[in-house]
């Protein structure tokens, strides 16, 4: 093969190499849009006037924003492992820290502040409607600085009472400090998995002895680490391979539409409109076996037969449940994206999925006081229908713009206080490119 021929192999490859690149951009900007548009319209329940359209969000949620937030950590242990694969030195621990946290820290920090402002020093004064669950308790100064330091998920609920909504970034940063840990001791995927398993076993152990690391570490620790798992394997460009006559596939694939049969049926709100006896306040928004009379005193039987306590038990149902049900919609969201979300989809689609991923790290941070305030400053609007209304269709888009200029402003910031670009292709609520020129 002569000089040209081996140049233009050489470019065909590299091409191909930049498509294939592109190609998994726009579909992560995809999935990034698709996850916070499932966590939001959760949400929204607080928020709305309208009965009607407030149950129909108690129908399906928490699990379709549970879904939401695993989507956000599959891609946060994926993407961690594809710009971080190799971690051999106490100075790449140290350099991956500082870079994580400088992405995460000012926004989050912001937003403590804002959710202060908001729902404690002003909630007396403002009408939107919405109450904070426990906030004299929450909004303490020992509970703000636990935050501040990212270590509500870590410290709870002995020492911690996490917020609603910022408890996630506390989960990341938990997720964030175990991750060089796994890859520094791993050199193949079997022992990702293995030592990953010992690390959740050693937490279960110091959770049992401390009273500390709260339960939604173990619910989602699974996922992340599948992200992980995935990208080192690229597991789901195999799995476009996979045959669908083969009888395990078919019964999974039939098993789907009962499991979310199962993950709705099983969600507290759900009993809200079937059994009166059903007990449901706020606090129990994020609990995903249900409050029924009837179901409570079946799983307490089971539980009884099993040895085991009634709450042990519904958490191993809760926490199975979702994470078999999550990561089979991680799998076919991705196989969706990658094989229809590419540089050949339109064009102003793509950009609309990229400004959305930009924004979502803000709108995830910022939607709760956002729409208190907003409600507050609308409380006139006497029609409960048309006061949702106007919330939806000119609120959240009002939302995604504010949030996506919030962000390009933090990185250009952060890019001239820091002399260095501000990527952040590796964080999962954050675009892929640089977007600070648009």
């Amino acid at each position: 093969m002569g000089a040209t021929e081996v140049n233009s192999h050489l470019h065909e490859i590299s091409f191909i190499g930049i498509e294939t690149m592109k190609n998994k951009i726009i579909a992560f900007d995809f999935l990034r849009a698709l996850a916070i548009a499932m966590i939001i319209p959760a949400h929204l329940s607080n928020f709305l006037s309208f009965t009607y359209l407030k149950l129909a969000l108690y129908a399906v949620d928490p699990f379709v924003a549970n879904m939401g937030l695993g989507l956000f950590i599959f891609m946060s242990g994926y993407l961690l492992y594809y710009n971080n694969h190799s971690i051999k030195s106490f100075q790449n621990v140290l350099s991956f820290y500082r870079n994580r946290l400088l992405r995460i820290f000012p926004l989050y920090w912001a937003a403590i502040a804002a959710f202060t402002l908001v729902f404690f020093i002003f909630a007396p004064r403002l009408n939107s409607g919405f109450e904070f669950p426990n906030a004299a308790h929450v909004f303490s100064f020992h509970n703000l600085i636990m935050h501040v330091l990212g270590l509500q998920i870590f410290l709870a609920p002995a020492y911690a009472s996490p917020m609603l909504t910022l408890y996630f970034v506390g989960l990341i940063i938990v997720f964030y400090a175990i991750y060089p840990l796994i890859i520094m001791l791993s050199k193949s995927s079997k022992q990702i998995l293995l030592y990953s398993s010992l690390i959740f076993l050693g937490c279960l152990l110091v959770s049992r002895a401390f009273n500390i690391i709260e339960y939604r570490f173990y619910t989602f620790f699974p996922m992340f680490v599948f992200g992980i798992l995935t990208c080192k394997e690229s597991l789901f460009e195999k799995s476009m391979m996979i045959n669908r006559k083969n009888p395990f596939v078919q019964i999974l694939l039939a098993a789907l539409p009962v499991m979310l049969v199962l993950v709705i049926v099983l969600g507290s709100r759900t009993t809200l409109l079937l059994d009166p006896k059903t007990t449901f306040t706020i606090e129990s928004a994020g609990s995903g076996t249900i409050g029924s009379s009837t179901v409570i005193s079946m799983l307490g039987n089971m539980a009884n037969s099993l040895g085991l306590s009634y709450l042990i038990l519904k958490f191993i149902i809760d926490s199975v449940l979702l994470n078999l049900f999550v990561i089979i919609f991680c799998v076919l969201e991705y196989r969706f994206a990658m094989k229809f979300i590419n540089n050949e989809f339109s064009s102003s689609l793509s950009s609309a999925f990229t400004y959305v991923a930009t924004a979502s790290y803000c709108i995830y941070l910022f939607h709760r006081p956002f729409l208190a305030l907003w409600n507050s400053v609308t409380h006139f609007i006497s029609n409960p229908l048309l006061h949702d209304v106007i919330l939806i269709f000119i609120a959240l888009p009002l939302l995604v713009v504010i949030s996506y200029h919030l962000q390009i402003l933090e990185l250009y910031l952060k890019k001239h206080l820091f002399h260095k670009k501000a990527t952040h292709k590796d964080f999962p609520f954050i675009g892929y490119s640089n977007s600070s020129g648009k």
